[in-house]
């Protein structure tokens, strides 16, 4: 009885299911394809399938693996998940969570290798990262000899990730394109050496690795994959590999694949469960859109009717509003954008709506976004430009650019867009226009005297080499440029600073690059190529800076149809309804491909009028009250067509039409959303936030970098290589000492230090270790696990973190924490960190009877309490910082901790603090 109470609360809290999400979680045949579109509460059906395996089937969180499509999407689903199975009253099933993996393909792909695989001393580049690396590699490859630099660096990387993501055999490439097949060698090589993985890679490597070791993955009992029309083959090849033991359980919605230029192939939805596995696959359809009001769900269905290829039933509003979808057709570009202004003015004027529910979607921010920015800012509305220009439409981010730019002298240049090479800023010029920017952020009558100057002896210091880095270098511009006159309390001024603080990534992504393998450093030269990275690569792909998440931020969103993909806000405008614009004139463009053709659906990834409808699609269906397509009809005093969207489809005949003399007609906008999620907090956080609230602020919230230091990374290396030695000892029965020594001499790597000092380091680190192993070789034989994963809930959180080593004990077993050195973290802290991995694993069931503190430098063993009260007090200590960091208590604090701290150069509180914070 209670069980099946259980069971009904599962299906109908917080509200009821429909029919088809109901049997789609109860499906138990061997593969499921739910078929959900817009709106459809993809997020809480993947949610409470999760919940009722847990809670209905008792199945183990070790055996389930959920993917999503961004990592946010995965901490909605996780907070879900918590929250659902906490108000059940199963506290004992959110303990053991941490089993169960909930993120992306990419981070999965990492832990794999890393895990198994023998990857675990590699780091990982994103995106921007891999470019800055290309920079520096792709002189070495001999392809394409008439083109630039940066053309080779976009054309080979969008070749590298066809590549990957088809999977085509190495062997056919040498024998179709054997010079991009070597120039493919060299760079992996290359990554090999420095000890780097790419997201396209990771696929790569882990679906090999699985060929070979299938076992790795038995554990896999329940495969859950969201988005699925997105999917790659590369991708769909790993998935059925981890799914050859395990229920394949797949979600997605054909009418918004809009990643076919990426290498995604709806046909990897179409086709699911054909085949061999056609008996034993069940779909299910999930029409009722939970989102949108009836006008909207109306005209989606509308648009939706004229798709190519399958036809999918159409969506159903479970909303009794009406809603309302108007078509306005405008003058200029500049009208639609002062009248799309107006009518914002007038909502916000009625109390209609608040700014944060409010979102332009635009096919191009780089083409149709400056208009709106320019706008916006005139009239002072607060706003976030998403895409992958929105970095560099800041003018403080243009101002620092420039001034780097203007290091280089007459070679230094700057350009807004790096397709227009006409519209140039170059040497000298460079200054004053980056003052004219950085007037718009502090008023030219608060800035230091002599600032020319100082800029000019600033740029001498940096050719001089009187820098570190690129990181200490930009804090002393700053300083010259008086960032500590902006208050972090002003929103205005907090968001120059965090994007200020983004910029500070830009520079850390390209000296990595160019530093690894203890590179010397050209400061001359470094300059040079930090402006051609900026110009042709950084100032198209970097976005603003973003602290919060999107929804939650009371601020107009302009952005991306692609950046918008997930997210819905009460208000939508969709503007620039023109050709050229929307359809993209870059649709079906030839492309510059390395390796013939018909190795592989070119036309896939150039694009096609189909997938910008279903852009179109996606375009609308984020809008849950009031929906606003419009279209321009003169730019510059020329006229522009009308998109064919609207000419030649159903679109515009669907929309209710107004004038541009109209005013928006008043509608009731939704307000309020999902209850505040779970977060997930890091135990190195906490101990961040606990050292200096607004030093956490600086680097966690705001991403100013620590700077680039020869020896970073050689603690992690020191266990990185704890950690194959005690593999070693367990699968080979190797004894410690000799373990130790054979970790060292294969593993021991630090990314920016070249060979001869390599050398040194390693041989200093095995006479380290070794003489560890030698001291407390009785501990090294009781190791049972080393850098276990920990999760548990706390307060509305989740903590997480890796414990360093697990002994085993005769009464339980020993939590042990390694540190080189005590400079970086005290031992009140890591004790601190000690406790919070020892209350994790009691959660779990495990009798924890001690807590240790292991110092390599000096081979001593600190002991650290683990009572009950002592476990609490770590919970309440960790459950203070965790409000602090909420309420946003970023106050800072004065102490030793300023003398370690990197930004004592930009803190604006030093100075009260005698030369602390």
């Amino acid at each position: 009885m209670e069980e099946n109470y259980l069971f009904q609360k599962i299906l109908n809290e917080p509200f009821p299911l429909s029919a088809p999400q109901k049997d789609a979680i109860m499906c138990e045949t061997a593969r499921v394809r739910v078929v959900a579109g817009a709106g459809a509460g993809k997020t809480e059906t993947l949610t409470r399938k999760v919940v009722y395996l847990l809670l209905e089937k008792n199945v183990d969180p070790s055996e389930i693996v959920a993917f999503t499509f961004t990592e946010k999407a995965a901490q909605s689903m996780k907070s879900r998940i918590y929250n659902r199975i906490s108000h059940f009253g199963k506290s004992q099933v959110c303990s053991r969570l941490g089993d169960m993996y909930v993120g992306t393909i990419h981070a999965y792909c990492a832990q794999l290798l890393e895990e198994h695989f023998g990857y675990g001393g590699y780091e990982v580049l994103d995106e921007n990262q891999e470019m800055a690396y290309l920079h520096r590699a792709i002189w070495g490859m001999n392809i394409l000899p008439e083109t630039s630099i940066s053309q080779k660096c976009r054309i080979f990387a969008k070749n590298q990730a066809m590549v990957y993501a088809e999977m085509i055999p190495d062997q056919d490439l040498y024998r179709h394109s054997p010079g991009f097949y070597r120039a493919r060698e060299k760079y992996v090589e290359g990554l090999d050496g420095h000890r780097r993985l790419t997201f396209d890679r990771m696929i790569d490597l882990a679906v090999k690795s699985l060929e070979k070791e299938p076992q790795v993955v038995n554990n896999i009992h329940h495969l859950i994959v969201d988005e699925y029309q997105d999917i790659n083959h590369a991708q769909e090849k790993l998935i059925h590999l981890l799914a050859k033991n395990a229920q394949l359980f797949v979600v997605g919605d054909p009418r918004q694949t809009i990643y076919q230029w990426r290498g995604s192939d709806e046909r990897c939805f179409e086709n699911f469960g054909s085949g061999n596995n056609a008996a034993t696959t069940t779909q299910i359809t999930i029409t009722e859109n939970r989102r949108s009001t009836k006008r909207i769900v109306e005209v989606a269905n509308e648009f939706a009717s004229t798709f190519e290829g399958t036809c999918y039933d159409p969506m159903e509003t479970t909303r009794t509003e009406i809603g309302a979808a108007y078509f306005v057709e405008i003058n200029s570009d500049q009208s639609e954008v002062e009248w799309i202004a107006n009518q914002i003015e007038s909502y916000l004027n009625e109390n209609a709506c608040s700014y944060g529910n409010i979102a332009i979607l635009l096919r191009s921010v780089n083409t149709s976004g400056p208009l709106f920015i320019d706008e916006f800012r005139r009239r002072g509305f607060p706003y976030i430009v998403g895409g992958k220009v929105g970095l560099f439409r800041r003018p403080e981010v243009q101002a620092v650019g420039k001034l780097f730019a203007w290091i280089s002298g007459d070679a230094g240049f700057f350009q807004k867009n790096r397709w227009d090479f006409q519209n140039q800023i170059r040497g000298e010029d460079l200054l004053d226009s980056s003052l004219m920017d950085w007037g718009e952020i502090i008023a030219e009558s608060d800035l230091i005297e002599n600032i020319v100057r100082k800029l000019e002896i600033w740029r001498q210091n940096v050719l001089d080499g009187m820098f570190s880095n690129f990181t200490q270098a930009y804090y002393a511009l700053l300083e010259i440029l008086s960032y500590k006159l902006l208050d972090p309390e002003t929103p205005a001024d907090a968001v120059v600073m965090a994007n200020l603080g983004r910029f500070s990534a830009l520079l850390t992504d390209y000296e990595t690059a160019i530093m690894l393998g203890g590179k010397r450093r050209n400061w001359a030269s470094n300059m040079k190529g930090l402006c051609w990275f900026i110009n042709t690569y950084a100032t198209s792909a970097y976005e603003e800076q973003q602290s919060d998440d999107l929804r939650g931020v009371n601020a107009i969103q302009l952005m991306t149809i692609h950046q918008s993909k997930g997210l819905e806000w009460p208000l939508v405008f969709v503007p620039c309804m023109v050709e050229g614009r929307f359809p993209s004139s870059q649709v079906g463009q030839r492309q510059t491909w390395l390796i013939p053709e018909d190795m592989f659906d070119r036309k896939r990834y150039e694009g096609d009028l189909d997938s910008e409808r279903k852009l179109v699609y996606v375009a609308c269906t984020r809008a849950k009250d009031v929906l606003v397509v419009s279209q321009f009809k003169t730019m510059n005093g020329r006229s522009r067509s009308a998109s064919e969207f609207l000419t030649e489809g159903t679109l515009r005949q669907a929309l209710t039409p107004i004038s541009e003399q109209d005013r928006l007609p008043f509608h009731a906008l939704t307000h309020g959303g999902d209850a505040e999620e779970i977060e997930t907090y890091v135990t190195g956080e906490l101990i961040s936030y606990g050292k200096c609230p607004y030093m956490y602020q600086m680097n966690m919230v705001w991403g100013f970098e620590p700077g680039l230091k020869p020896l970073i990374g050689y603690g992690k290396a020191l266990h990185h290589c704890l950690r194959v030695a005690a593999d070693l000892m367990r699968d080979e029965g190797i004894d410690p000492i000799t373990a130790v020594a054979e970790a060292v001499d294969a593993d021991f790597h630090l990314p920016f230090v070249d060979g001869p000092r390599l050398m040194r380091m390693r041989e200093i680190a095995k006479e380290k270790l070794m003489a560890f192993a030698i001291e407390r070789e009785e501990d090294m034989r009781r190791i049972r696990e080393v850098e276990s994963r920990i999760e548990y809930p706390l307060q509305q959180a989740i903590l997480v973190g890796k414990a360093d080593v697990i002994l085993h004990d005769d009464v339980g077993i020993e939590v042990r924490d390694y540190k080189t050195s005590d400079r970086v973290i005290t031992e009140e802290e890591a004790a601190f960190q000690v406790r919070i991995y020892s209350r994790g694993l009691s959660a779990m069931g495990e009798s924890v009877s001690k807590g240790t503190i292991a110092y390599l430098e000096d081979l001593s063993i600190a002991d650290v309490g683990v009572s009950d009260q002592e476990l609490q007090n770590a919970d309440n200590l960790a459950e203070e910082r965790i409000s602090g960091i909420r309420d946003r208590n970023f106050r800072a604090c004065p102490g030793g901790v300023c003398e370690t701290c990197n930004y004592t150069t930009i803190c604006r509180f030093k100075e009260k603090f005698n030369g602390g914070h």
